[in-house]
């Protein structure tokens, strides 16, 4: 189709505003290596260079969008990466997204306006271009003004959670953009018309039996096609949404599963300057963060606590509460209380707006150093095991600490607990754990068991404490055969050396 120059240089100024919106919305979004000045006068020369490729590419053939659509776009992407802050990916992702936008925007448009308002045979007439623009100009003013209030934020924040890395987001975003252009070359050939048809015959060809117009067909198939990339563009944009919020809240925990193994005493040995025992005690969530807990201080120079406790649910609401309970009864116990005292306590606490309604199996013991003497008390706890009866040491064998298992903390106010008393002697050890040891599970949904735990432990006497826990935990994992583990697993053993 043969045009005067004006008419193409207008043309281009009408197709190359998309190039301008895109680039507006890359400039907002992404933060840029130099001077404002700078950078605007960078796009503004591949502006320029795609204005001119575009014209020559009009002025051949003025429906070929080659050049208005394709090599606009590159050179913006061109100048986005050349020019923004950040990772090669995320900068490619915003640009095409970018370009994706004001295309398919100047799409819904444009058919409907040069191919179907126009009364006259050539739908690339001054009048026709000089409202294309016009509604071009008003609508990308107002996505721009959309896109900065309430969209630019939160793609911001999704190339910040996602590291700025967004390679594996690009191949959906290139062959949207690359699809868009193939249906548009094609509605171009479906919907303009000629120059040499005549009106009479121009009504001919756009009446359809019943005086329905061919016009609204090819609006209504703008609008669909339309929506469907809006569609397309608001699927990209929410697997992105929700893998960075995936990614987010992924970090979040893992910054709180760190937060909750700092509180827990790590490092061993724990007390290098005490010979008088050793203490090792280790934590596995079944989540990133859990509701299992140990804890061991000195109250004064010659008594040592020792705790374990497991919250009655699972991941982020149980570490709450396990904060909350191991907090109270170290401060509790270190203020002075006896075991006792500090269970009652801690329980009344702990009953006071526990909407949640959860509860703790706790035990808690306190160890006299140049006695021996062991007092606990046990707040519906597994029954710890003691290695202990013969003179030699190496000849001693776990069994069942004797314990009543008193009522669960948090459950009910006003509760009383037993104290219970024990006399180590050196070379006697003690093993506490939670439930998540006994009720490990395997592929037949069978428990691991208490019968099985103290085989288990007899079974490797005489180890370093460290190995005594590792060794129990892989028998654990031997028995699950690969099935998935279904609570926290928590270990602590304590061996008295000396009075």
């Amino acid at each position: 189709m043969e045009v005067s120059l004006k008419t193409a240089i207008i043309w281009t100024f009408a197709v190359s505003l998309s190039g301008i919106m895109s680039a507006l919305i890359c400039g907002v979004t992404l933060k840029s290596k130099y001077s404002r000045v700078f950078t605007l006068s960078v796009y503004g020369i591949f502006y320029i260079i795609g204005f001119v490729i575009s014209f020559l590419l009009y002025y051949i053939n003025i429906s070929n969008d080659f050049g208005g659509i394709v090599i606009m776009s590159a050179l913006i992407w061109a100048a986005c990466l050349i020019l923004s802050v950040g990772h090669w990916s995320s900068k490619w992702f915003v640009a095409i997204m970018a370009t994706l936008i004001s295309n398919v925007s100047t799409f819904f448009i444009c058919g409907p306006t040069l191919s179907f308002i126009t009364e006259t045979s050539d739908p690339y007439n001054i009048n026709t271009i000089s409202v294309f623009i016009s509604l071009k100009v008003v609508m990308f003013a107002l996505l721009f003004v959309l896109y900065k209030i309430r969209l630019r934020d939160t793609v911001r924040s999704l190339i910040e959670t996602l590291g700025g890395k967004m390679g594996g987001y690009l191949p959906v975003a290139v062959a949207s953009f690359f699809g868009f252009y193939i249906i548009n070359v094609i509605t171009n050939n479906m919907g303009i018309i000629p120059s040499d048809v005549t009106r009479s015959q121009i009504d001919q060809i756009i009446t359809l039996p019943g005086n329905f117009e061919m016009r609204y067909v090819f609006i209504a198939l703008y609008g669909v096609i339309s929506l469907i990339f809006v569609f397309e563009f608001w699927q990209i944009f929410s697997s992105v949404f929700w893998s960075s919020r995936a990614l987010k809240t992924e970090a979040e925990l893992n910054v709180a599963k760190q937060i909750q193994q700092d509180m827990l005493p790590c490092i061993f040995p724990a007390f290098p300057d005490q010979t008088d025992f050793d203490i090792y005690a280790n934590m596995r969530s079944v989540k990133e963060v859990g509701g299992d807990f140990y804890d061991f201080f000195l109250i004064d120079e010659s008594t040592l606590a020792v705790a374990i406790a497991d919250v009655s649910d699972k991941g982020v609401p149980a570490a709450l509460f396990m904060v909350i309970t191991k907090t109270l009864i170290k401060n509790n116990a270190i203020s002075g209380k006896s075991p006792k005292e500090v269970f009652e306590t801690v329980n009344n606490m702990l009953c006071e707006n526990n909407e949640a309604g959860m509860f703790v199996t706790a035990f808690l013991g306190y160890l006299d150093l140049r006695s021996g003497k062991f007092t606990y008390v046990n707040a519906g706890h597994n029954a710890p095991l003691l290695r202990s009866g013969d003179s030699d040491p190496t000849e001693r064998r776990f069994d069942w600490l004797n314990v009543t298992p008193g009522f669960v903390l948090a459950g009910m106010e006003d509760m009383f607990y037993k104290t219970h008393e024990v006399t180590l002697r050196p070379g006697d050890e003690l093993f506490l754990y939670t439930d998540g040891v006994t009720e490990a599970v395997n592929r037949e949904n069978k428990l691991f068991g208490s019968p099985r735990l103290l085989e288990t432990a007899n079974a490797y006497l005489n180890l370093p404490l460290k190995e005594f826990t590792v060794s129990i935990k892989r028998e654990i994992d031997k028995f699950a055969d690969g099935a998935e583990q279904a609570d926290d697993i928590t270990m602590l053993v304590l061996r008295y050396k000396s009075a």
